[in-house]
């Protein structure tokens, strides 16, 4: 299946959720300062597991950094 993450095309397995594609990408979904939008919606943590992902599907993902 074919999504979209942070305008890059990635080939993903179906029925994936945004818990399992931040694991993919080797993101640790439980680490604070994660934000991860679908289709322009930001979806809450608490949802992760449960919001599948559907072809064509647009992800952002964004992370805080610390620093000055």
């Amino acid at each position: 299946m074919k999504i979209r993450v942070n305008a890059e095309d990635k080939e993903v397995r179906p029925n994936l959720n945004i818990y399992e594609l931040l694991i993919d990408l080797e993101l640790n979904p439980d680490q604070s300062g994660i934000a991860v939008a679908v289709n322009r919606e930001v979806i809450p943590k608490s949802k992760w597991q449960e919001t599948k992902l559907c072809e064509d599907s647009e992800v952002e993902i964004i992370r805080a950094v610390q620093g000055g």
